[in-house]
């Protein structure tokens, strides 16, 4: 018999788990962000698997352009297991790969990469609409694998604060052009102007309404790489929207499809360039 969420994540794409990280759980990674974020506190500038904020431009774009951020500011973290290896003690303890991610795959997943997702409030900046396995790695083997990942709520996620947001069914439909910009590698000169990559709304124009997925601290939504999902800017006050997310190789869920999704050349309409694949697994451009 098939659970509901792995029914929902087949079906739609996504599926709500609440309370899956309730208690000390949830008091674990809550302490374990708080050492991500002393890590950073004296920074001024993203730069490795760190991004900070910025006002106005946002904190990705701000980091492409070379411009400057907020001190201490956090809007993402890369590889968090690996800087407090406790998130990835965490993960274990609850048994993700072989709990949920078994379920709704058919076979446990294997943890490729973690990650802290802050949304500070006033200067919480925008995920356009995407797909996590357009950030796929020179050699991930998207024919064989895919991805599932479990975004966990610390605090609060709201659509005042920016929850995310999902396109029902829209990973059965295919890979969507991404355009943009690539992030740049070490070395690399700064962008005059840099665009976060991103799905054109023409090219989602016949897919299902978007559904917004709110969560109460320690519970979670897993999703399909292949899902089309997007969290708008956190222009509140006071309510900051603090995640991490866990993401794990799978074998390649048998209703999702690799092919484009739109006929060749129409990623060109709009005056689009394909998104240039950045050498590391699921990079900062994925999930939100």
């Amino acid at each position: 018999m098939v659970d509901t969420a792995s029914r929902d994540i087949r079906e739609k794409g996504f599926a709500r788990l609440p309370g899956l990280a309730a208690g000390e759980a949830l008091g674990r990674l809550r302490r374990a962000v708080g050492r991500i974020e002393e890590l950073a506190a004296d920074r001024t500038a993203s730069g490795g698997e760190f991004v900070l904020e910025a006002a106005g431009a946002g904190g990705w774009a701000a980091w492409q352009e070379g411009a400057g951020a907020l001190k201490g500011v956090l809007r993402s973290v890369d590889r968090i297991h690996a800087h407090v290896p406790e998130f990835d003690a965490v993960q274990r303890s609850l048994g993700l790969a072989a709990g949920p991610v078994a379920r709704c795959a058919g076979a446990p997943g294997e943890l490729v990469n973690a990650f802290l997702w802050a949304k500070p409030p006033v200067v919480g900046s925008a995920k356009p609409w995407h797909q996590d396995m357009a950030f796929a790695p020179p050699g991930f083997d998207t024919r064989a694998y895919g991805v599932v990942t479990i975004w966990i709520a610390l605090e609060p996620a709201t659509t005042r604060n920016g929850c995310l947001e999902f396109v029902p069914g829209s990973h059965t439909l295919g890979l969507f052009p991404h355009h943009g910009d690539r992030e740049r590698l070490p070395g690399e000169a700064p962008l005059a102007k840099a665009v976060e990559p991103q799905i054109a709304d023409a090219h989602l124009a016949g897919a299902a309404r978007p559904v917004a997925v709110p969560l109460d601290p320690g519970s979670a939504v897993m999703f399909d790489g292949m899902v089309v999902h997007r969290s708008a800017p956190n222009t509140t006050a006071a309510e900051p929207r603090t995640a991490v997310s866990f993401v794990y190789r799978v074998p390649r869920p048998s209703w999702t499809r690799w092919e484009p999704a739109v006929p060749a050349g129409a990623a060109f309409d709009c005056g689009e360039s394909p998104v240039e694949q950045r050498g590391q697994a699921l990079a900062p451009g994925s999930s939100a």
